[in-house]
């Protein structure tokens, strides 16, 4: 399976330390400065076969360049390894998967990689609203889809009773093992798509008690219900942290929309007050273009300076329409009254999707039609 994320230990020596990123730590986020291609390894395994048997089994080493883009939210999260990792860092020192970033506990591994999202709304919605959902459920009004929890209380619900039906059973009959198998046979194939230590943990166990005598059945069973309902416990405290996150990223979005409100708000005084000295047809004083173009200088500086980069905000900064106001003071100086007025003009434009909303409304277009007719 190929690597789409960089392990955190591989980011901060190719990026924190070199200066082309950096952390938010109050927002637990990272910042791109510039773009950083990072270039990133995995294996993937395959199969030498005789007859339609298996013969030999290899892995195969591939590279690959992931690169992480100014606009993007970066942040770091712990996913469980995968069998190639497994396998590399099963015999690994303790101070080698220090270095990885790698934690052990027991025969589990997990690791930690830097995420990518397009923009600050899109990791808002992937924190607060998919990882929950995928981990616990995801109710809407006309449906509700289980998530990996529900699930797992599902398969250990359906082991218990199974449990509890060999407990009371001196010796199973061949229909109770006949519908034993098949429960034990469909929960196996479900848990062989998980890619989690606990998962791959109570799937060993089930095999186990499918192989094992009837006596040995309860004990197998029960500790595959102890990992479905430790894994199940995880799911929530993921669920939790990351609807944590979001909240944080939620502050951090009201934040900086605040600032480009009263930034376009400003801006747009500033306008009108240049409109009306050009349309009063008396000649503009120096001192006062000035005053109004050194006033919008410092917006520009303002946003550049205070606003994290991170899209849609980095974007509207970046653009040409905004980055006029890098030049206005030239402009003001230069006596261009109408230049300077088109900076502002075009300035607050770039601003305004994000200061008063993007999406155009019923409302506001109903407003506009009895404004005309």
């Amino acid at each position: 399976m190929a690597r789409e994320a960089a392990y955190w230990s591989e980011f901060f020596q190719s990026a924190i330390e070199k200066g082309l990123a950096k952390l938010v730590p109050e927002y637990n986020v990272i910042e791109a400065l510039s773009p950083i291609p990072i270039l990133v390894y995995w294996k993937k395994k395959f199969e030498v076969t005789s007859d339609g048997k298996v013969v030999k089994e290899y892995w195969r080493d591939y590279w690959g360049l992931v690169e992480y883009k100014p606009g993007q939210v970066l942040y770091r999260r712990w996913r469980p390894a995968s069998d190639w990792e497994i396998e590399e860092w099963r015999n690994f020192p303790e101070e080698k998967l220090k270095e990885l970033g790698v934690f052990r506990k027991g025969g589990e591994f997990s690791v930690q990689i830097v995420e990518k999202v397009i923009d600050l709304p899109a990791a808002i919605r992937q924190l607060g609203r998919h990882i929950p959902a995928e981990k616990i459920a995801r109710p809407r009004k006309e449906f509700i889809l289980a998530g990996d929890a529900q699930l797992l209380a599902d398969y250990a619900g359906r082991l218990d009773t199974l449990l509890q039906d060999f407990l009371k059973s001196p010796r199973p009959n061949s229909q109770f093992v006949e519908r034993a198998s098949r429960e034990f046979g469909q929960i196996s194939q479900i848990l062989e798509r998980g890619r989690t230590y606990l998962k791959r943990k109570a799937l060993g166990e089930i095999r186990l008690a499918q192989q094992g005598k009837f006596w040995e059945v309860t004990a197998q069973t029960s500790q595959a219900i102890a990992d479905l309902l430790k894994e199940r416990a995880e799911d929530y405290e993921i669920a939790v942290k990351s609807i944590e996150m979001a909240e944080k990223l939620r502050d951090l979005m009201v934040k900086i929309e605040q600032r480009f409100r009263n930034c376009y708000n400003r801006l747009g005084q500033l306008g009108e007050q240049l409109q009306g000295l050009l349309v009063s047809g008396e000649k503009i004083e120096p001192k006062n273009l000035l005053s109004i173009a050194n006033e919008a200088h410092g917006i520009w500086k303002h946003l550049t300076e205070n606003v994290p980069r991170f899209n849609p905000y980095y974007s509207r900064l970046q653009a040409p329409e905004f980055q006029r106001l890098s030049r206005i003071i030239l402009h003001a100086e230069k006596g261009e009254a109408e230049t300077v007025l088109n900076d502002i003009m075009e300035a607050a434009a770039k601003l305004e999707a994000i200061a008063i909303g993007e999406r155009v409304t019923q409302a506001e277009l109903r407003k506009g039609k009895e404004t005309l007719l």
